[in-house]
């Protein structure tokens, strides 16, 4: 496009002025302003309780409890006699006393 059209061109659109708004723009844009700011203080449900969790604070004191929980629960069982807990889960027939003595040496 040649310079001395586009200066024509813009001389033009700055002559025209602003063309008139619907009469119910200003109208339409306050109702939607207050929707949302009454939108944004009542937001209610499970979609709100799952952004709170996701929040740094919870996000920490749950990784914090899960290895609390994660340390602690096997120290707690490590005093159990594993060989009871192996006969209830009918474990025992890969010890070496089920076995055949010649297999396993």
């Amino acid at each position: 496009m040649k310079k001395p059209h586009f200066d024509e061109l813009l001389a033009e659109c700055q002559g025209a002025g602003i063309p008139a708004l619907p009469g119910s723009f200003s109208a339409n844009v306050l109702r939607e302003i207050r929707l949302r700011r009454t939108g944004a203080k009542n937001e209610s449900g499970w979609f709100s309780l799952l952004l709170a969790c996701l929040r740094p604070g919870m996000v920490a004191a749950s990784l914090s409890i899960a290895l609390v929980v994660g340390v602690l629960v096997p120290g707690l069982t490590r005093g159990t006699d594993s060989s009871m807990a192996a006969d209830g889960l009918g474990l025992n027939v890969f010890s070496t006393s089920h076995m055949p003595s010649g297999l396993l040496k």
